[in-house]
């Protein structure tokens, strides 16, 4: 599929025909404006009122830029979008450009009455923004008549001119795979297209439903989410936090706090994190800590988070000294995993994820193993019932170690730090900001691989195997030659798994086979020269 990108003057339709488009095609819908809104928690007129147009502009430039990499999206966008030449190039990179193509009468029937477009606050403003914008919207790939027709139809005109094919979300049999842990017992609900079933699993609802997420999250899913949960009666409270590693600190735990208590919060209501690593996260963390634990419920939205941040009770947000240095262990009651949120992401962020899906398959699954090998282009074709697979299977994995070792006491659950003994001191002299987590996780995973087979005997060929696997779903299998091995050691000695001079890591004793193997640090390091 690709994306679909909707320009036009004000009251064009973009919104409407976006969302008509979007039911017909499969795609998902987002608005530039509404991105805005949730990041400013102010209407787009309050903006322009509070802080003028410049402010907006860049502001809707940077979001522009955040959401440029998303798949499978048709995005509505501000009608002066377009008078920066950079945001006409970008647009024109992102996907196929529909211009909704509207006279100077449309536009003033359409917007008769609407105190809320802040650049029409006089009949003569709209001739003036007309001649301001003449050609700037002629970069579009097709042009529509949008003067007349239901935002259905002109949806339907779309669909024809550009030959797009129509796929209506289906939704595929689920999966329900139970945890059992000394906290809580719940389910983990895996399948396509199942936002929709949420309110039928949530066990009492309760009065009020906080909605954590952030804002490119939120523009995608927020308000569809709301409105499922909207129709049961109960009150829904959107709690948006920025996009960012950096943000999954005390300080927004905090405001997160504010906002609820100002809402009368209590145990029996329930907290939704919707998002990735960062929000479910810290969303786990306020539910633990808010008068001393309420309800909890994570929908995960990345591969990453679906396949291991999401699910297993661990909570907590970083501190100066370090990441997730302060947290708790506190179990959801309910993890819903729809593969079809899994769409929108962008590449780099899916092959982040597909790194914990190969960390989880060798440490455990040899027949994973195989299947990932055997099915590389669904995986990346990111084909549903190929993900639901993975996903479910990697779940069930890590049910099984977590349940057996919820608070890391016994060790098992250490066997799911495969790769991040190396990644981590990876991302670390990244500074956090070169690698995502799960390319540092690959290259760890190679390299502790070869380590492996100086304490266990791993074949030469396994290891080979693993970094042939690692590189064929695009992700880095070796140290950047500009990082030093001395500078990965020096962060090495600062590892917080070192215990008396010693580390305790996993280690590889076959494709799906593993053990939790203990050394001095400095033997491990001098491994390190060796690879």
């Amino acid at each position: 599929m690709q994306n679909i990108i909707l320009i036009g003057f004000m009251a064009s339709g973009k919104d409407s025909v976006g969302q008509a488009f979007a039911r017909r095609s499969g795609l998902t819908f987002l608005s530039t404006d509404r991105i805005i809104e949730l990041a400013e928690n102010r209407s787009i007129d309050a903006i322009f009122r509070e802080n003028g147009e410049a402010c907006f502009r860049s502001l809707e430039k940077k979001v522009l830029q955040s959401i440029s990499k998303m798949k499978n999206i048709v995005l509505a966008t501000g009608g002066g979008i377009v008078k920066d030449k950079s945001n006409r190039k970008r647009l024109a990179r992102i996907g196929t450009v529909v211009h909704l193509q509207i006279n100077t009468e449309t536009v003033r029937k359409r917007t008769a009455g609407d105190n809320t477009r802040p650049l029409l606050k006089r009949p003569e403003d709209i001739e003036k923004l007309i001649r301001e914008r003449s050609g700037m919207y002629d970069f579009a790939d097709y042009t529509i008549d949008a003067n007349t027709g239901s935002p259905e139809e002109l949806a339907e005109v779309i669909l024809r001119r550009i030959k797009f094919p129509e796929q209506k979300r289906e939704s595929m049999i689920f999966q329900s795979i139970p945890v059992h842990t000394s906290l809580n017992s719940y389910n983990v609900q895996v399948g396509n297209g199942i936002l929709e079933r949420l309110p039928e699993w949530v066990i009492n609802l309760p009065k009020r439903i906080a909605i954590i997420s952030n804002p490119p999250v939120g523009g995608l899913y927020l308000d569809r989410l709301a409105q499922i949960l909207g129709k049961t009666g109960v009150d829904i409270f959107p709690v948006i936090i920025p996009d960012g590693e950096r943000y999954k600190t005390l300080k927004w735990v905090s405001k997160i706090y504010d906002t609820l208590l100002e809402n009368h919060f209590d145990r029996g209501d329930l907290l939704i994190g919707l998002g990735g690593g960062v929000i479910t996260d810290i969303t786990g963390f306020v539910a633990a800590t808010l008068k001393r634990g309420c309800r909890l419920l994570n929908i995960p939205t990345t591969l990453l988070a679906q396949v291991d941040a999401g699910v297993g009770g661990k909570t907590g947000v970083n501190h100066a000294s370090g990441k997730n240095m302060i947290g708790s262990f506190y179990q959801p009651e309910m993890v819903l995993a729809d593969i079809d949120l899994l769409q929108t992401l962008p590449d780099r962020e899916f092959r982040n994820g597909l790194a914990e899906v190969i960390k989880t398959a060798l440490i455990r699954d040899a027949e994973l193993v195989d299947f990932l090998t055997r099915e590389k282009d669904a995986v990346l074709h990111r084909d549903c019932a190929v993900l639901q697979h993975i996903v479910g299977r990697c779940i069930e994995i890590k049910r099984d170690i977590v349940e057996r070792d919820e608070k890391e006491i016994s060790g098992i659950r250490s066997l799911l730090n495969f790769g991040h003994t190396i990644g981590h001191i990876i991302e670390a002299a990244g500074h956090y900001r070169r690698f995502k987590h799960g390319e540092a996780i690959a290259i760890g995973m190679v390299l502790e691989s070869r380590i492996g087979s100086h304490i266990t005997g791993l074949s030469k060929d396994i290891s080979r195997q693993i970094s042939d696997l690692t590189d064929n779903y695009h992700l880095p299998v070796s140290i950047p030659e500009n990082l030093s091995t001395e500078e990965l050691k020096k962060n090495l000695a600062q590892d917080k798994k070192i215990r008396d001079g010693k580390i305790k890591f996993p280690v590889l004793t076959n494709i799906g086979e593993s053990k939790i193997e203990e050394l001095p640090w400095e033997r491990f390091a001098s491994y390190m020269d060796q690879i």
